[in-house]
């Protein structure tokens, strides 16, 4: 009797508590589950001296070396629903008859989980993972999307596409793992030095000139908003104290994209165009997209009253296989010199970051003939898209192996051979009839290779000061990046004197933007309309990013002392291109002489947070756009054929001003409201 009570209280233990899990909870960061040995003062009452000997033998706290050990846990997640509206958010143009406006309802859920692995009452490794699901209501293909393919029919290369999930899936947004590199190698170290391997956030600076987003929805285009970020980076990052609390490290590594992981990839041939690559089209090895960097953060002075933080960083990016016009088409090796910094006092805040490109892209000499799917007399017929028949100008068919594709496969890659005849064959060719037919190259077919430096800059700072016992904040912000002629608009050696930010979506720092800047970025802003006749692209190329601007602002944080926490920000921002574009007549759909002004226009915003729970908010975020002098004058520029077939519609006779398509000059105005709920 006394035995089968022992083995009963000893099935008890072992099935019901191995561990004692006490729960604690965390409003705002979610349940804690700590989970440590169990002590002899919770060891399971039981009769006899087997059974007391068995329970002291699972009471003994299991040790690490010298030390007990243990696991603490943590969940927790958001859930965010809210709402969006806008009008004239990428044209400016009331003109366009509800063309450019949205409004849409969607929903984010993100599921966190960390657990720990304390030494000593220390963690020493810890792990942490979010799943993440988001989808516009009603419309299920903005859930998740495919990567773009390539379509093949034959021999003819098509166009690409992509395919929509339309289930609510999740995907892994973050997930890493960081461990103290001393106690895995068992050596010790007089500082701390850590190591993180996985799915994690990295920027250095405020994110400008490299930032954390490495996957962003684009459903939040021309709308502020801080959840944009679907994925993080894979990488990894050594971190830890040159000198405790004074002088810290980071050296950061991220693989951004593989073209190396298969054989399908390295065997995949995509180089048949380049120069002498005809015979041998494989990517081949080694086609790997990563990023290294380095910070030093020092803490100048942190005496309480005061506070002087510095940071100096370094990144290096090469991407071998970048797109120009084609896949694969060039390469290029980015760098930055940054340096960043801010004060803080009980009253003063000032901040800074600067930093500065070189580098260069070196784009491939390329045939642009390709072998395409064509509507010939109402017959779908395979050609070569860049070599024609003289006279007639009609598209010689491609026929393998033929003499006229002999001809075509072997003709000198030079831009000098642009437009030029390079042979005769008899005849026939597919759909055309018996020849002579002389081959004839179109005027753009080859491009011959180039460089492209880069020299680009930037710089923002802001101030700001606390009045009333923190209740009331002024600031101010300002910025500059450097602008330029689009690099590819020449196709020649030339210098890019843009600023070029990694993954940046910077929106401000004291004064921020919810239209203009950051991910919310969408506002048109042309640059100058190419030149060169072997420019593939006639038309002008948008940016919405952190080149070619300057800005400054002031804003205004209210947040009084209530029972429930409420604050609201209130921001004004002025915009204008640090490289003057020209002005544009859409009547004769050309530019002018004369460079349009610079000023771009006044953003006026409001962020308003209202909490009637710890763990709840409810949040508001509205902007209104006033353009500015610089649209006015280049009112009806179009940036693709389709806007320049919408110019050919105008009335010269009756030309109105009014009317005018493309890009305008009318006010625009975004809306976001929603509530955020943590667990």
């Amino acid at each position: 009797m006394k035995l089968s009570r022992a083995l009963f209280a000893l099935m008890m233990c072992a099935f019901a508590t191995p561990f004692i899990i006490e729960a604690k909870d965390k409003a705002e960061k979610g349940a804690r589950l700590v989970v440590a040995p169990p002590t002899p003062d919770n060891k399971v009452e039981g009769e006899g001296d087997e059974l007391e000997d068995v329970v002291n033998d699972l009471t003994t706290p299991p040790v690490c070396g010298a030390e007990v050990c243990g696991f603490e846990y943590e969940f927790s997640g958001v859930f965010k629903p809210e709402t969006f509206a806008g009008d004239n958010i990428s044209m400016l143009n009331n003109r366009n008859c509800g063309f450019d406006k949205v409004w849409y309802a969607r929903h984010t859920l993100d599921l966190n989980g960390k657990a720990k692995f304390l030494q000593g009452g220390i963690p020493v490794a810890e792990t942490f993972g979010t799943i993440r699901n988001r989808g516009i209501w009603g419309n299920p293909s903005s859930i998740a999307k495919t990567t773009d393919a390539t379509t093949k029919v034959v021999d003819s290369v098509g166009g690409s596409h992509s395919h929509s999930i339309p289930r609510h899936i999740f995907w892994m947004r973050e997930c890493w793992l960081k461990f103290d590199i001393a106690k895995a190698v068992g050596l010790s170290f007089s500082n701390k030095h850590e190591f993180t391997l996985g799915l994690f956030p990295f920027q250095l600076g405020r994110g400008i000139a490299l930032g954390d987003a490495y996957a962003t929805g684009p459903e939040t285009l021309g709308f502020y908003t801080d959840f944009i970020v679907d994925q993080y980076a894979p990488g990894a990052k050594f971190s830890g104290d040159i000198l405790t609390d004074v002088l810290r490290y980071d050296l950061y590594a991220a693989i951004l994209q593989n073209k190396s992981s298969s054989l399908s990839d390295t065997g995949a041939k995509i180089l048949g165009q380049q120069y002498g690559f005809i015979a041998n089209p494989g990517r081949g090895f080694g086609k790997i997209n990563y990023l290294v960097a380095s910070r030093i953060m020092w803490h100048l002075i942190n005496n309480g009253a005061n506070k002087v933080n510095l940071e100096t960083y370094a990144f290096y990016n090469n991407d071998p296989e970048q797109k120009v016009e084609f896949l694969g088409d060039a390469h290029a090796r980015l760098g930055t010199l940054g340096f960043a910094g801010n004060y803080i006092n009980d009253r003063v805040e000032i901040g800074f970051d600067t930093a500065v490109n070189f580098g260069q892209q070196k784009v491939k000499g390329w045939d642009r003939n390709v072998i395409k799917e064509a509507n010939v007399d109402g017959r779908v017929s395979v050609v070569n898209s860049h070599v024609v028949s003289n006279p007639g100008g009609a598209s010689i068919p491609f026929v393998r192996g033929s003499q006229a594709q002999t001809i075509i496969d072997t003709t000198f890659e030079s831009q000098s051979q642009n437009g030029q005849i390079i042979g005769t064959v008899a005849g026939p060719i597919g759909y055309l009839t018996p020849g002579p037919i002389t081959l004839q190259n179109k005027a753009l077919r080859f491009r011959d290779p180039y460089s492209v430096g880069y020299h680009g800059w930037m710089f923002v700072g802001d101030f700001a000061f606390w009045f009333r016992d923190h209740t009331l904040r002024w600031a101010a912000e300002a910025g500059a990046a450097s602008g330029g002629r689009h690099p590819h608009s020449e196709v020649k050696n030339c210098s890019y004197d843009g600023f070029i930010g990694l993954q940046e979506i910077y929106s401000g720092n004291k004064v921020k933007s919810a239209f203009v800047l950051g991910g919310a970025g969408r506002l048109p802003r042309p640059l100058a309309t190419p030149e060169s006749d072997q420019a593939i692209n006639p038309f002008s190329v948008s940016t919405s990013g952190f080149t070619n601007l300057i800005y400054g602002g002031s804003s205004v944080l209210w947040k009084p002392k209530l029972n429930r926490e409420f604050n609201i920000q209130s921001n004004v921002l002025a915009y204008w291109e640090d490289r003057a574009i020209k002005k544009f007549d859409a009547l004769t759909k050309s530019d002018l002489p004369s460079d349009a002004s610079k000023f771009l226009g006044v953003e006026t915003n409001v962020f308003v947070n209202y909490f009637p729970f710890t763990s709840m908010k409810f949040y508001f975020v509205g902007s209104l756009f006033f353009p500015g002098q610089h649209y006015t004058d280049i009112r009806g520029k179009p940036l693709n054929a389709e806007q320049e077939a919408a110019l050919d519609e105008l009335d010269a006779t009756g030309f109105d001003a009014d009317f005018v398509p493309n890009i305008g000059d009318n006010t625009a105005w975004t809306v976001n409201a929603g509530i955020e709920f943590k667990f």
